[in-house]
Order: structure tokens, then sequence, then C-alpha cells
């Protein structure tokens, strides 16, 4: 065993912020990457798996000038940090044979922690299937193989790989899948057993190797078992790919089933093996697989779908080896390669692929993540896809991946020449501090105390809010009120009260910090005024008058007093209405009347209003003054006043507002006359020429 001293982790503390599915973990390395540079080398992951206490292992190569491609082991903490407690400052790299030519290509974790890889060794005669194992700390292990490696001869002469590694949890067997290479253009499909301690295990098929060339015309092709599982019951089901040599585009998706003693089980498509040509006959290869509670498998790779260029795929593949209608089809680009090498479901049962996308020049990071139902799975990334490369690197190839508990999906492959590590979020990642109100406007004055709205911006992800209200702006005791979603109705607040509120996001788990408090003022009971009959109006018919005023902003009831003296101390009568009307009739003629409104709410009532006062007309005294109904038009009117039809006599026309003063005064000078009004505000008011009156609203 050897140790490199030297590694480049880049991991920068940052800022957490809102991420949907799909999105880079910010909790992890730099943004969610981590690049490992393991100095005077190329080297490339190309398997990762857990530990228990969470914590990421990945196989990798290194190839050295010196002692060319070697197996690499790193462990990484869960937030992308080196482990420093494993190896040699958290790395491990192993030469298998002086010199030889080493690569792993996958690993697992035995259930006492011990980690093993799996690949193969050439040591420039022959090529070897390799497994070497690893105790907790990274120190190759004595009690497996020959000092932890162990070497094998899948067939005579024949040059051997182990592409896929699986731990049967029970017996602690390693289970194993790759091929045995002949030449460029054959080899043939192995699946092999071994014991906990690195021998082949004797039970299965008498030498612990199952050669899966089956068929009469198998020798002829170029296969590779990729990927299995393993039952409880020791069943095993493998996914992989075969290549016709000589042609370009002929490789087919492969797939088997084993059983605990090595024989082939007959119960899929009849010999154990089945073959599958995707929809468009060119390339289609399958590099990862699922079982499924029914036996059936899934199996994931790239396919030639319409073009000449790989997407990515998976589809299903029934418990007695015949294809089933399940299928995944993800293509990142027409001119684009797009393959996956990994999938899994995650706790939710969505499926995630992983792999690749683009050129042979240019390659991103590929994840993908779909519905139990194959159906791309819009809420992750975008329309279901997500890629990733890392920094000025050309070439970003995700080789492996693995699904934490918390749905987090891991990649792994290689950036240029350096380790590439990625973690996605499997679900949003909630922002829950940040957001604005927005309504009220902070310091709002005239707010309806009766009937308000609480608004503010929606919090990333949030699922339920606490609203704090009080009277005093450091909330001493504060009404505490809770919403689904980002506002808030109330009622039943004291008029002409300044009130200070704040908001703080939920997500189901946390709550995030309050907001900086607002204030809004309510209105107060007095907000309105008494519009008719105007001030010191006379000539008012006292058999019925209406008193009028505006309304005010959330009350309920009016009361109304009149009296013949401005103290309300002569023949006071009191009246109540519940709108801003009141009809009076019977009064006596020829007196002056005194009134004032107060606005109650809540059984509460306001100050009295200003006391305007009118005065009835006279029976006897009947005049051609009193008889005229002047004509003002049009009514309403925003510019101009046609005053028509004036009382004979009359020098001067006054407009007066709805407080009995004279705003503008206008002398008469024909029997019209037509006065500008478009200075005055908007509002209610009254022309009087000479005893005769009569309102117009200005627009």
């Amino acid at each position: 065993m050897k140790h490199l001293t030297t590694i480049s982790l880049l991991i920068f503390s940052i800022s957490i912020f809102a991420q949907q599915p799909g999105a880079l973990d910010p909790l992890f390395g730099n943004a969610g990457k981590v690049i490992t540079t393991i100095p005077n080398g190329q080297s490339k992951a190309t398997a990762v798996a857990l530990q228990t206490d969470g914590k990421i292992l990945i196989a990798a190569s290194f190839n050295s000038p010196i002692t060319a491609n070697d197996f690499v082991c790193i462990r990484y903490n869960e937030d992308g940090s080196i482990d420093e407690t494993f190896g040699l400052n958290g790395i491990v790299t192993t030469d298998l044979q002086l010199g030889s030519d080493d690569i792993p290509l996958s690993m697992g974790v035995q259930p006492d922690g011990m980690i093993v890889l799996g690949g193969y060794s050439d040591n420039g005669s022959n090529k070897e299937a390799a497994l070497v194992r690893y105790d907790t700390d990274g120190v190759l292990d004595p009690d497996f193989g020959v000092n932890g490696i162990s070497l094998i001869d899948f067939s005579n002469e024949l040059n051997d790989e182990i592409h896929t590694l699986k731990i049967h949890a029970l017996t602690g067997n390693i289970i194993v899948g790759g091929n045995a290479i002949a030449s460029s253009s054959i080899a043939k499909p192995v699946i092999a057993r071994f014991l906990p301690d690195g021998s082949l295990d004797a039970s299965f098929e008498g030498n612990g190797v199952r050669l899966l060339d089956v068929g009469n015309l198998d020798y002829q092709y170029f296969f590779s078992v990729e990927d299995l599982v393993v039952q409880p019951n020791g069943r095993i089901s493998a996914v992989g790919w075969r290549d016709f040599p000589g042609l370009s585009w002929d490789s087919d998706y492969w797939a088997c089933r084993v059983n605990s003693d090595g024989t082939m089980d007959d119960t899929f498509s009849g010999d154990g093996v089945a073959v599958f040509n995707g929809g468009f006959n060119g390339h289609d290869r399958g590099f990862a697989m699922t079982l499924e509670s029914d036996n059936s498998i899934r199996v994931a790779g790239g396919g030639y779908i319409s073009t000449l260029q790989y997407e990515m795929t998976a589809f299903g593949i029934g418990a007695n080896g015949s294809s089933n209608s399940w299928s995944i089809a993800a293509d990142f680009g027409s001119s684009l390669a797009d393959i996956a090498y990994g999938m899994m479901k995650d706790s939710n049962g969505n499926v995630v692929l992983a792999g690749s996308s683009g050129s042979t020049n240019s390659k991103t990071f590929a994840v993908v993540r779909a519905s139990s139902t194959g159906t791309l799975d819009a809420s992750f990334g975008t329309g279901g896809k997500v890629t990733t490369t890392f920094g000025s690197n050309a070439l970003n190839e995700c080789l492996h991946m693995t699904i934490q508990s918390d749905d987090k999906i891991i990649a792994v492959g290689y950036a240029g020449n350096d380790i590439a590590v990625a973690r996605y979020l499997g679900v949003g990642q909630s922002q829950l501090n940040g957001f604005n109100l927005n309504s009220p406007a902070n310091g709002a004055p005239n707010q309806n105390y009766a009937s308000m709205s609480l608004n503010w911006d929606d919090a990333f992800l949030a699922t339920s809010y606490e609203i704090e209200l009080d009277v005093d702006v450091n909330f001493p005791n504060p009404e505490i009120l809770t919403s689904p979603t980002s506002n808030k109705s109330l009622s039943g607040l004291t008029p002409n009260t300044t009130y200070y509120w704040r908001v703080r996001a939920g997500d189901g788990v946390n709550w995030g910090v309050f907001t900086a408090p607002w204030s809004f003022t309510t209105n107060s009971l007095e907000n309105f005024s008494l519009t008719l009959p105007v001030n010191n109006a006379i000539n008012i018919n006292f058999s019925n008058v209406t008193l009028d005023w505006s309304n005010a902003l959330g009350a309920t009831n009016y009361e109304i007093e009149l009296a013949l003296n401005n103290s309300f101390t002569d023949n006071n009568q009191a009246f109540t209405s519940t709108n801003s009307t009141y009809s009076l009739s019977n009064l006596n003629p020829t007196t002056t009347y005194y009134w004032h409104v107060r606005a109650g709410y809540d059984g509460a009532f306001g100050d009295w209003s200003e006391t305007w006062n009118f005065t009835t007309e006279n029976p006897d005294f009947v005049s051609e003054l009193t008889k005229i109904q002047l004509e003002v038009y049009p009514n309403p009117s925003s510019d101009f006043l046609n005053i028509g039809n004036l009382p004979v006599g009359c020098r001067t026309i006054a407009i007066v507002d709805i407080k009995g003063v004279t705003v503008s005064e206008h002398a008469v000078n024909s029997n019209t006359v037509k006065i500008d009004i478009s200075n005055l505000a908007s509002g209610n008011y009254v022309v009087r020429a000479g005893n005769a009156v009569r309102p117009f609203i200005k627009e």
C-alpha cells in the first residue's frame, strides 16, 4: 500500500438559500461540488457507497507515471470535506501488483464496515479480476485474500474484469459481475461468488464462477455484465449488454437470472438470459438496474431511440424475461449522447438516473428523475433533468451514483484530470427567511379597523406562517395568528390605534426568524363629514328632510342628535341609523335646527361631528324665488357646469362645499351661466343662487 500526501479539495463557506429538487446541495463542498486533485496524475471516481454513519466512500483510479493505474479509496465527511482519519489524509492508494495497471470499477460496504473494491489488475501478461478489502481505517485487511488482495481468473487465458460488486447481507458473500475477454471483439459474461475471506465459493457452480454465454452463438459476441442485484434467497439478477463485432450499430441490452447455486433460472426467458433491441436499430447498452418487488427488472443505460446518438433510457423486463411497458426516455439534445451509468429509487418511489451528456470533446454530469410510472418529474431541475459542469473542464462525466436516506443524490466521476463529486437535493430546500412584507405599507394610516388584510411574499416551500400583532413595537404581549398562505384577514381591531406586525415562516419542521416589524394605524371613528343639507341651508322642506353624511370607514351604526340650539339642550332628539343617511319628517316650519352625528363600532362611539344647521321654509311666504328649481348640468361634471332657470333678480351664484364653505362666487349676466369647475377637488358640492339650491358632484 502507498499513500499520497497532497490533495486539493475545494470547499468554501456559503450562504444557504432556497433550492428546488435537483439543485446542487449548498451544504456540500463548494456549492454542491467537490473536486479532489491527486497530484502528478489523472484520477477518475468509478463508484460510490455510503457508510452507516453517513460518510461517503468512493472508489477511483489514479494514473501515475511510475506505477500506472492504481486503486484509490477516499472517504468524505457528510459535508464533502475529506475525512482525514481515513488512510493518509483521507486517501488510500493501492498498487495490486508491482507496476500493474489496476482499475477499480465497483465497491461495497460489508455489514461490519469493511470496504471492498472490485475491478481488475493487469501485470502486463495477464489481466485478472481483482478484489481489495480495507478495514474501517483504510488499512488493507490481512485476513482477506493475500494481504487484503484477491486476484482471480474467471476463465483460463482470458482477460478478466469485475464491473459490479454487491454484498449479500445475510452471508457476507461477495457477488460480482463482469466479463472474461478473449479479444477486442469477443468476451464472455460472468457472475462469480466469493466467500467473505476473498476466496471463490465452490458451492456456486462448482468453482464459484458462472460463465453466462449459454447460447450456441454466444461465442461471437462481446458481453459485459454491468450491474446485479442479489435477493435474500441468493438468486441473482443481472444486466449489461452484448455487442456484435464488426457492426458499428449493433449493441443490445442483455439480462439474466441465476439461481443461488449458480445454475441458470430457466423461468426467466426459458434459459435464464434475454436480449432486447431498442426501438431504433442502433446501440443499446444497459449499465444499471433495480429489482422490483414482483421480481421484474428495470434496466437503465443508453439507447439509439430516434437518432444515431444515445438517449438516456430505462425500460422494464417482466419476471419471466419479457419486456413490459414501463420506460423512461430523457434527451438532453438531439446532437448529444446521453447515457445513464447509475439508477436507484428514492424513498418516494421516484426513479433517478445519473450519467453523462455531451460529445467526445465536451461532456457534463447528467441526472434525471422520473415518477414511479416513468414520467419525467417536472419539479426536478428543468423538466426532470439536470446537468453539471465543474469549473472550466470540458470533460465532466458521472460514472456512478447513490442516494442518501434523505433522498439527496450523490454523483461521482471526473472533471478533466480530477475526481469530481456532486450532491443534489432530492427534496426542495425551504427558504424560511428573507421574504418581504407587502401591505398595508409600513406606517400606513387610515386602515379599516373592521376588516383588513395583511399580505407578504411567499417563503419558498413554507407550509405555514405565524403572525404576531401588538400595539407595542417590542411585542411584549402579542396576539399570535397563523395562516397557511401569505395573507391574513383581520377584524375587530380598535379604531385610531397603531398596530405593529411581523411574520415568520415554517416548513412543518423548522421556523425561520421573524421579519422586521411594520406598523399601520387604524381609522378613527371620526373619519367622515356631514354632507346635506349644507350648513346654514334655508327654505328646507319641513315635511321631508334627509340628513346625509359620508361613510365612516368601518362603522356599523350611527347616532344622530337634532336640537333647536347648538348646545343640544333645547328640544334634543336622538336617532340611530345603520347607514350614512337619516330621513326626518314633520319638522316645524320657519325653524332653525342644529344636528350632528357620531359613528359607532363594536359598542363604542367616536366623537360627535361638527354641528351644522338648516332652516325650514315659511309656508306662508311663496314667491317666485322659492318656487324656482335650478337647472344644473351636466351632473356629475368634471370641467364645466351650466346653471339655468335662475331666480329673477339673482346677481350672484355661489359654489358651496359639503362643510358649508363657499369655495367660489360667480356673477350672473344672463339666464344661463357657464362655470369652470376643473380646479375643484372631486366631491359633493351645492350651487346656491339666491334662495334656490341644487347639489352636484364634481368628478
